[in-house]
């Protein structure tokens, strides 16, 4: 068995220096012939340099001004701007797409301390005197999207980040949830998981408080004087269970338009079963000075200036909560410039406008990059540049509460998406930061690709040079065959819009961007003011991202073939299966699960992919793609490339979970937007279930093999092209 792994592993090192090797990007660039790439990279000349800061510091005054949560007029104000825009630049069609959605609305939020000392906590942020906009009405107050309503009084209990391991040390010390209130401060997880765990546990509410250790003044100055959360800053957010299923709560699997069938509030599984609140530090230090008990490890205690201990009590809560459960109409907007040879080929780009305030940084310092990406690739198509394949910009509402306004589009138009999308790029927020980027890994060896096209900001490396110093420091981030360096991109879990094209449809998607720290998050602090002085000041780091945007835009519209390598997603997923191998022998397993036929599955998907990589080469080099009478032959070539990703789901989902149907990434059940690889046998290990696992094996292989038979397919078409 050792000795065919081993075998196993230089064969896919000696066969992956050709299959992974980056072309040089003077030379040739993938999925284009000598004379494509000639006209593509002159193509690509005129996009350096179009974006500018100045207008993007112009939509972003225009779409900051307001508060603007989905469902409300504000917001159907920003779609009508973003629409208007497209139309400026040059979109050949608008469309919106209307749905219906369960957003509840805080009503009443009290908490009191009563006991050992009694104190009512603020639960607001106040404004600030250099931010204008922090003054304005409009904005909602902190809380959290499906929260249960309620009215409990019990004793707390510190939890930490309250988390699975959290609760293995409670265990330990014999400290019981049950009956209590928790308060729990946010990070290592999602903010969902919390609540989810604590109910399960017996908890009857739990307090989310941001501590001054993970984004407050531990980090630095503190808003106004710097980019972290003040005393009384708050994180808002939704925890519905996404991990179950996103989008509208009602309408599961299927679109929420207007008149659709709603389940009941009683039945639906994604609402939270306890009440839960977000407060800021200032109102949380009383709450943590009075509870006893132990004093916590160094690594539970946070950064508020006291000694914290576990509880439970003396600190004993009152809390009640109610909400406003309304359907409330949401919008999309999509803007489309037409394919000249293949109009029903798509290239969908997009990412939310809906904020929790303002959004000046999340999300509208994405929308308003994007948007000079759409001027950008506008101006070309005025100069007679047109792209062969349609390239759609959207802007999607309802993210914030759950990822909605995507999750309804994507399950409207399931069939045809699945047809048309040949990829689809996320493009949420950002701040001047390191480069990161994550997603399908058949797309690993085209991003590295197009990052070497631009500079960072003040030209003095490319992007990929810095995002390669960066993802050094760990070195199995790299990979090096022949002298040619490849970063890795990360596997993509859950927490913005790609999700529904992933997990669910199996469509290719990519989440890239620049980012940095900051204290603002969710909170009335993150506005125009704030991103226009901490966030990106000029707009130099939005001007990068739109030309490396439009980059990835055209290069995918024009492809002669597109540039989908699925070697590196089999050399991906054995790192996985090495992963997996790890912890059945934690847990003595290795007689109970195999695994070789699976490395016998995915070592086919490599062979396939890689003999299809050489006669797509073949095709490249000869110039066949110029040949019309090969044009057929060609775009049935390219949709085999872009829907083997498709084959990677499984129509039954993961266990309790059919709404997630991909079988190589998932979010985690507990873990919320963190990913899962090979999520159905990795959780069937960690919860120790053994005959699940065998199952999810078997799953696995055949999904497996329905990606290498697509790419067979793949390689029977491209060998009649002569």
């Amino acid at each position: 068995m050792q000795n065919k792994r081993l075998r196993w592993t230089a064969t896919v090192a000696m066969l992956l220096c050709g299959a992974l090797a980056l072309p040089a990007q003077d030379a040739s660039i993938m999925g284009f012939s000598p004379s494509s790439a000639k006209k593509q990279l002159e193509l690509e000349k005129k996009i350096i340099g179009m974006p500018s800061g100045e207008r993007m510091r112009e939509y972003h005054r225009a779409l900051t001004a307001e508060p603007h949560h989905a469902g409300t007029e504000a917001n159907v104000k920003t779609a009508e701007y973003i629409a208007q825009k497209l139309r400026e630049f040059g979109a050949d069609r608008v469309q919106y797409f209307h749905y219906e959605a369960l957003l509840p609305r805080p009503v009443e939020r009290r908490v009191v301390l009563l006991e050992p000392e009694r104190y009512e906590l603020i639960l607001a942020e106040p404004a600030i005197d250099a931010d204008p906009d922090s003054k304005k009405d409009g904005v909602l107050p902190p809380f959290n999207a499906y929260a249960a309503d309620g009215e409990v009084t019990a004793q707390v209990v510190y939890v930490n980040y309250g988390i699975p391991d959290d609760y293995k040390v409670l265990d330990s010390l014999g400290i019981s949830v049950e009956g209590k209130i928790v308060i729990a401060r946010y990070g290592r997880s999602w903010r969902g998981i919390k609540p989810r765990l604590a109910a399960e546990r017996g908890a009857l509410a739990c307090i989310l408080y941001s501590d001054p250790a993970d984004d407050g003044y531990r980090k630095g100055d503190v808003v106004p004087e710097g980019k972290w959360r003040p005393w009384r800053g708050v994180q808002r957010g939704s925890v519905m269970d996404m991990p179950t299923y996103p989008g509208d709560p009602q309408t599961p699997g299927y679109a929420s338009k207007k008149g659709a069938r709603r389940i009941p509030l009683d039945q639906v599984k994604t609402l939270q079963k306890i009440p839960v609140l977000p407060i800021s530090y200032e109102d949380a230090l009383p709450i943590l000075r009075n509870l006893r008990g132990k004093a916590v490890p160094e690594s539970w205690q946070g950064g508020l200036p006291i000694t914290y201990h576990f509880g439970p009590g003396p600190a004993k809560v009152s809390l009640k909560l109610k909400h406003d459960w309304s359907v409330r109409p949401i919008v999309n907007v999509i803007g489309y410039i037409r394919g000249s040879q293949f109009p029903d080929e798509i290239i969908l780009v997009g990412g939310h406008r809906d904020a929790w305030t303002f959004g000046g940084r999340d999300p509208i310092s994405g929308a308003v990059s994007l948007l000079e990406t759409a001027r950008a690739i506008g101006e070309l198509v005025k100069q007679g540049h047109r792209p062969k394949r349609t390239i759609a910009f959207a802007s999607w509402d309802a993210e914030e509460y759950g990822l909605i306004g995507s999750v309804e589009y994507g399950e409207e138009y399931a069939r045809q998406l699945r047809k048309q999308i040949v990829v689809y790029l996320n493009r949420e927020s950002y701040t001047a930061g390191d480069f990161g980027a994550g997603g399908s890994h058949a797309l690993q060896p085209f991003i590295n690709e197009i990052t070497k096209a631009i500079y960072m900001p003040g030209d003095s490396v490319t992007i990929f040079e810095a995002w390669q110093k960066k993802a050094g420091k760990k070195k199995t981030n790299l990979l090096e065959w022949q002298g040619q360096r490849m970063v890795r991109i990360s596997a993509l879990g859950s927490g913005s819009d790609y999700t529904v094209f992933l997990d669910h449809l199996g469509i290719p998607s990519i989440n890239l961007g620049f980012s940095s720290g900051n204290g603002i998050y969710h909170s009335r602090y993150d506005s125009h003011w704030f991103f226009t002085t901490f966030g990106d000041p000029g707009f130099r780091y939005g001007e990068k991202l739109a030309e490396l945007v439009a980059i990835f835009l055209l290069r995918m519209a024009n492809a002669d073939i597109l540039p989908f390598d699925y070697a590196a997603t089999s050399e991906t997923i054995d790192r996985y299966l090495d992963e997996l191998d790890k912890e059945l022998e934690k847990k003595n397993w290795q007689n109970n699960i195999d695994f070789a036929p699976l490395r016998k599955r995915n070592h086919s998907l490599f062979y396939a992919a890689r003999v299809l990589n050489d006669e797509i080469q073949r095709i490249l080099i000869s110039e066949q793609t110029q040949q019309k009478k090969h044009r057929k032959k060609l775009q049935r070539l390219n949709q085999l490339l872009y829907r083997t990703e498709q084959q990677f789901l499984h129509e039954a989902g993961l266990p309790g979970r059919p709404w997630f149907k991909h079988q190589i990434y998932a979010p985690g059940f507990y873990t919320g937007y963190g990913v899962k690889t090979l999520p159905g046998i990795r959780e069937a290990i960690e919860k120790g279930d053994t005959e699940e696992a065998k199952h999810m094996v078997r799953v696995l292989e055949k999904v497996l093999h329905r990606a290498q038979q697509s790419l067979v397919q793949a390689i029977r078409v491209a060998a009649e092209i002569r």
